[in-house]
């Protein structure tokens, strides 16, 4: 029974990957389900700045493959088509479905192609910059607390006889001011531990709790950018993914990292043209900071 299911697996084809017209990655489909992203953990990886971490998924559905976008940033495109998010449309073979600068090609019929999956070439030439724009805004609104003004909502409490005048209005809200902002922070306790709402005094002290070394470079926003995917980080902590996204956080500069074949404990640091000798310097103390302790790097701007 394992057997036939297996091989019914087999049957359904496979991905071909494209990037720049040529090919990257041929991927036998040979689960029930493949994730497409650039977190390392997905069955498809695709690493480059324009693929969100889960971008879609492709879910094998009686003999046939149903693609869904995961809420990505720039969307997953089907002919052409931009898709809906969380919606499945079924992918029939030949169909381009585009991924960030990707395109991937369902095959139905597999033997002329590879058996096995082609990781994809660590030699891609990184972005010159990077669209996935961190932006001056915060994707939530920063509530600040309320203040009275006009009619004391406190008078509600109070006998009829004593809403007639201003007096009494003006009175109640002097204690409106004292108690009404300590009240809201106490209802809304979760925005301050949010690094999308939180007041920017409270950036530190986040950081601070999980172990996360701060550069007084980095503007409020872009701390606040790093602290919401401080989880995702921490737990690719010493792999390429993580260095990689770090630079991109910090610097708008999308760097391509390889390992050395003749030495395993050194890599490459590739950054784009054009980067500025600021951007050089804080990608350099970002790679210090986060490679292996064991491991040594070499530093290169494409010229």
């Amino acid at each position: 029974m394992a057997a036939d299911r297996g091989a019914g697996q087999m049957r359904l084809g496979q991905l071909i990957v494209q990037l720049q017209s040529g090919v990257v990655q041929i991927l036998p489909i040979s689960a029930d389900r493949v994730t497409i992203g650039r977190a390392p953990d997905n069955t498809l990886v695709l690493p480059l700045p324009l693929v969100s971490k889960y971008h879609a998924e492709l879910v094998c559905s009686e003999q046939k493959l149903l693609i869904t976008d995961l809420d990505s940033q720039f969307g997953t495109f089907v002919a052409g088509v931009r898709l809906q998010p969380n919606q499945p449309y079924p992918l029939l073979p030949g169909l381009a479905v585009q991924v960030g600068p990707f395109v991937i090609t369902y095959r139905a019929d597999s033997g002329s192609l590879a058996e096995e999956s082609q990781p994809v070439s660590n030699d891609l030439e990184p972005l010159a910059v990077v669209t996935e724009t961190l932006g001056e805004r915060p994707p939530l609104p920063r509530v600040d607390s309320p203040l009275p003004s006009g009619r004391a909502k406190y008078l509600g409490f109070l006998p009829a006889i004593f809403h007639h005048g201003d007096f009494m209005n003006r009175y109640l809200q002097i204690f409106e001011a004292l108690w009404e902002p300590l009240e809201w922070r106490q209802q809304h306790i979760d925005f301050y531990f949010d690094p999308r709402t939180c007041p920017a005094g409270m950036l530190p002290v986040l950081s601070a709790w999980i172990g996360m070394t701060t550069d007084p470079r980095w503007s409020e926003w872009r701390h606040r950018r790093i602290l919401i995917e401080s989880a995702e980080l921490q737990r690719w902590r010493g792999t390429a993914y993580t260095l990689s996204r770090m630079i991109e956080l910090s610097t708008d500069v999308s760097a391509t990292i390889t390992e050395d074949l003749t030495d395993p404990f050194v890599f490459s640091v590739k950054l784009p043209r054009g980067v500025s000798k600021e951007q050089l310097e804080l990608v350099r103390d970002l790679v210090e900071s986060h490679k292996p302790a064991h491991t040594g790097y070499r530093l290169e701007v494409a010229a």
